[in-house]
């Protein structure tokens, strides 16, 4: 149970008061008892002496007769309220105060009563002893009478009833005053509690003020005792504490702020901070908010790099590695810094940045420059070629000189379509185009690109096939590089269909919001195998037809990024010897106004 500390506190020093009080109390009531006792005692004595002076001589009719020794006996013990009894030597009682005459020779002996035997011996006898004549304890003294020659012993007897009256009155009047002292005490230590606990209290109250939340938290000190410096002592510390959750607020939104990924380890080698960075990267969650994160990394590659970089414990380390994240397989830059303190080792501060797109990109970079180096340098040496048989002397045979010149022409135009997709891959993947979105009629487009191409569709025996039902809305598009996008489409359809049987079709309906743009054919199809890679820049499935036919193996790569720059998507169906179908998806114009379930 928990008690308040004034309670406890009345209750200490109640109890602490009761005790000294009941201690003062008994220790007092037994100093009475002494005392009590001593007087009877005293008073006892005193009298036995005076009355055994009165025997130093025998008087003449106590020659051992009882006729004689026992009214004298009555006579003092009625005058000093005592039991006198007188015993001749041997042992016989010749006087007794309480009883009468006649019953004297019935009384046994009493030689061997303890007072009597000392009183013999020339001292003192005295004892304390339950009385079988009078049925009460009592207090006996004796002593030897006659000078010279001792004759008999007087003895006194004092009931200690008076003496046990006198003691319970003492114990009652001792309980009373425990009484009223248990009640004095406990009330003075009650109100000394709270007066006492009063500080302690409020400063208690104002830690737990602070404890939920209250930041301004100050206690006014008026004391210069223990207690005011306790609380100057709490004033100081939650200031600081106020001062470091600021500065701990501060850093850890300066953290969270830092787009790198930071990895805080102890000497132990436990990562105990992460930063929001890194939590996403590894999949590690309560970094920032608890002690310790409630998981550690678990990739074999990235924990053997925390290994070493610990085992290492100085200078400034920096690595590369590949490694799988919650992103998938990254690749990362680690520099990794000891943390000091002094001479010993704490820990380490690494902080990783995720290179992965910059490796990407140089490796694109890479792979353009040699794809665009291999694709110009097969028309070029074509070029080259014809141009120095014709120098050699050629240009004289006109019917081959002519070829060659169609051939050069060919060639060349094909080199001008290749630096003119390079350059508008170039500056869409650059992000430099301003796109002009406006809203634009799907069928007006669609049928300008097919009267574009159905001059050649129709000299290679091709069909072409256009349905655009009422109510597809209108697309928010930029118009030219829609025409690219479609233009792109019917050209590798028209390219790759054979002829006398091609057949092309292109669908549009609305969706969701959307646009739907479907371009199938009946050509040569995509091998499953290729299907991932065909928007790739200068990806061909058969490089030697695609060649042959004009294609530069970067149309279908900037129809993707087009359609990306258009908040549209595109995919791809085919089977081989079967055809493709290109579909295209594009937001509508004015989606409010367009909303189509979807079963």
């Amino acid at each position: 149970m928990k008690a308040k500390v004034s309670f406890r506190l009345g209750l200490v020093f109640g109890l602490i008061v009761f005790f000294s009080l009941a201690f003062s109390y008994v220790y007092q009531g037994r100093q009475l008892r002494k005392v009590l006792f001593s007087t009877v005692r005293t008073t006892l004595l005193h009298d036995l002496r005076l009355t055994a002076g009165m025997l130093e001589h025998r008087p003449s009719g106590f020659a051992g007769l009882p006729l004689f020794a026992d009214p004298w006996a009555d006579r003092i013990g009625k005058a000093l309220d005592v039991r006198v009894t007188l015993i001749d030597l041997q042992g016989r009682v010749i006087g007794d105060s309480y009883l009468p005459v006649s019953k004297l020779p019935s009384l046994e002996n009493h030689s061997n009563r303890d007072e009597f035997k000392r009183a013999l011996s020339g001292t003192l006898g005295e004892t304390i002893r339950f009385s079988v004549t009078v049925r009460e304890d009592m207090l006996y003294m004796a002593m030897p009478v006659g000078v010279p020659e001792r004759w008999a012993v007087l003895r006194l007897a004092k009931p200690l009833h008076d003496v046990a009256l006198v003691e319970a009155q003492i114990d009652r009047g001792i309980e009373g005053g425990l009484y009223w002292a248990l009640f004095i005490a406990l009330a003075a230590g009650a109100l000394s509690a709270v007066y006492l606990s009063r500080p302690i209290v409020r400063i208690a109250d104002a830690a737990g003020r602070f404890l939920h939340g209250e930041k301004e938290v100050k206690i006014p000190v008026e004391r210069e005792d223990e207690i005011g410096r306790l609380a100057r002592a709490f004033n100081y510390l939650s200031e600081e504490i106020v001062r470091l959750s600021r500065k701990e607020e501060w850093l850890r939104e300066v953290l969270s702020s830092i787009r790198e990924s930071i990895i805080v380890t102890n000497a132990s080698g436990e990562i105990v901070l992460v930063n929001p960075a890194a939590s996403r990267l590894f999949t590690i969650t309560g970094g920032m908010n608890r002690l310790k994160p409630d998981k550690q990394i678990t990739d074999s590659g990235m924990q053997e790099l925390l290994d070493r970089v610990h085992a290492r414990q100085s200078g400034i380390y920096n690595e590369e590695l590949t490694t799988m994240t919650a992103k998938g397989e990254r690749v990362l830059k680690v520099t990794a810094v000891p943390v000091m303190n002094g001479e010993q080792f704490d820990g380490t501060v690494m902080v990783i940045n995720d290179i992965t797109r910059l490796r990407n990109l140089e490796r694109m970079r890479r792979d353009f420059v040699s794809s665009v180096s291999h694709e110009l340098r097969t028309p070029l040496a074509c070029i080259k070629g014809y141009t120095e048989t014709l120098l050699e002397g050629a240009i004289e045979d006109t019917e081959n000189a002519t070829a060659f010149l169609k051939i050069i022409h060919q060639e060349s135009e094909q080199l001008t379509a290749l630096v003119n997709d390079v350059l508008d891959l170039s500056r869409i993947e650059s992000g430099k185009i301003i796109y002009h979105f406006v809203p634009v009629e799907l069928r007006p487009q669609l049928e300008k690109t097919v009267a574009l191409f159905e001059p050649a569709a129709t000299r290679k025996g091709v069909t072409i096939e256009l349905r655009v039902p009422e109510g597809v809305p209108p697309i928010l598009v930029d118009p030219n590089y829609f025409d690219i996008i479609i233009r792109n489409l019917v050209d590798n359809a028209v390219k790759y269909v054979d002829a006398e049987s091609g057949r092309i079709r292109m669908v549009a309906y609305a969706g969701d919001g959307v646009v739907v743009i479907e371009v199938t054919d009946n050509g040569i199809g995509i091998p499953k195998s290729d299907l991932k890679r065909i928007f790739e820049r200068f990806y061909r499935v058969d490089k030697a037809r695609s060649r042959q036919l004009g294609g530069t193996g970067l149309g279908l790569s900037i129809v993707k990024h087009i359609v990306l720059a258009h908040k549209g998507k595109i995919e791809v169906r085919s089977r081989l010897n079967s055809g493709s179908t290109f579909t295209v998806t594009l937001p509508v114009a004015f989606p409010e106004q367009h909303h189509v379930a979807v079963n």
